[in-house]
């Protein structure tokens, strides 16, 4: 299991650190009223939220390929079942299906307009920094007084945080390997 932890340590949690700082960054950025620093925080931002993104989703491939005596697997949809069945929302008794909506973001970026009919994501351009105003998302996801933070729009109108898919996909992983869950968004 140690390759696992040390592929989490050195790859997904970096990655999950860089995004929160591009959204931190983005949220300061939208303050200084400077279009050119919105801009470039903006960039930034996605492309941690595609790091992020990619990196925790193939962490399943991962697993898969590098079994461990307590965690093995025949096949990759047995791995993302696995961490779906232990995936629930910000630490409630809420089950979420965002293992699921994790993939259909990474196949989003990575092909901008995913082939599966199941995906819940039409096009890459439906995860952008926008600002949700008070009830467009569920509650407790987005950030205080509604600035721009990145946004899954899913095909049927919902609005989901990166954050928070981020946040649960990570900590169904850490309840999967049996690990304990550092205080959320400190990963």
């Amino acid at each position: 299991m140690q390759p696992i932890l040390d592929q989490i340590d050195t790859v997904v949690r970096p990655a999950l650190h860089n995004f929160q700082a591009a959204e931190k960054a983005l949220t300061d950025a939208l303050q200084s009223g400077d279009d050119s620093t919105i801009y470039t925080a903006r960039q930034n931002a996605m492309l941690a939220a595609r790091q992020a993104t990619d990196v925790l989703h193939h962490l399943s491939d991962f697993v898969l390929k590098e079994p461990s005596p307590s965690l093995s697997f025949a096949k990759i949809e047995d791995v993302r079942s696995a961490v779906a069945a232990r995936c629930v929302f910000l630490r409630t008794a809420q089950p979420v299906a965002d293992v699921a909506l994790l993939r259909d973001v990474a196949d989003a970026f990575k092909h901008h307009r995913p082939d599966r009919p199941s995906a819940k994501v039409l096009v890459s351009s439906d995860v952008v920094p926008i600002s949700i105003g008070w009830g467009h998302a569920r509650w407790d996801e987005g950030k205080w007084d509604s600035p721009e933070q990145v946004i899954i729009t899913t095909k049927g109108g919902d609005k989901r945080a990166l954050w928070s898919v981020l946040q649960n996909v990570f900590d169904a992983w850490m309840a999967l390997l049996g690990r304990p869950l550092p205080p959320i968004s400190q990963y």
